[in-house]
């Protein structure tokens, strides 16, 4: 029986509540957007698109899991756990769809948050997790593109 480690798990789901997913699951949009119109005179059928794209769950879930050390570098699964309960509490939700809109206890429960132990590791380590999860990034996007050129040349299409 597979065990699960409630660090990764606690991590990957943050990771899909704070909005980082979407922006992953965008930039692979982007990603076969790009190459779509790149290799558009190559008249590649739609099928072959769709079994390429079919992996964007699993490259998604992917760089998750290699984000995770940039987080255990910084956070306990404590305070994981914490910024999971306030990015899922109703003043984060108001803040992330009408900043206008947010009541003064809203206003209030995010700033102590961000006065909390972990909300002051949030604010500490933003530069240093926003470099570290920018280096992921480009090594993972760049992994990924090279991937897909390869199974494109494979199946015989190449921009050279």
């Amino acid at each position: 029986m597979a065990q699960t480690d409630p660090y990764i798990d606690s991590v990957k789901k943050y990771l899909t509540i704070n909005g980082t997913q979407e922006q992953y699951e965008g930039a692979i949009n982007s990603m076969f957007d790009m190459l779509k119109n790149r290799f558009k005179d190559y008249k590649i059928p739609e099928a072959i698109w769709n079994e390429l794209e079919g992996d964007k769950k699993k490259h998604v879930e992917d760089v998750k899991a290699i984000l995770v050390s940039a987080y255990k570098a910084y956070f306990t699964l404590n305070d994981i756990k914490n910024m999971i309960v306030f990015y899922e509490s109703d003043a984060v939700k108001q803040m992330r769809a009408d900043k206008a809109k947010l009541t003064d206890t809203q206003r209030q429960q995010i700033v102590n948050f961000y006065d909390s132990d972990t909300g002051l590791k949030m604010i500490a380590s933003r530069d240093g997790l926003a470099k570290i999860e920018g280096e992921i990034s480009q090594q993972w996007s760049g992994d990924l593109y090279k991937s897909v050129l390869n199974k494109l040349a494979e199946k015989g299409y190449s921009l050279n």
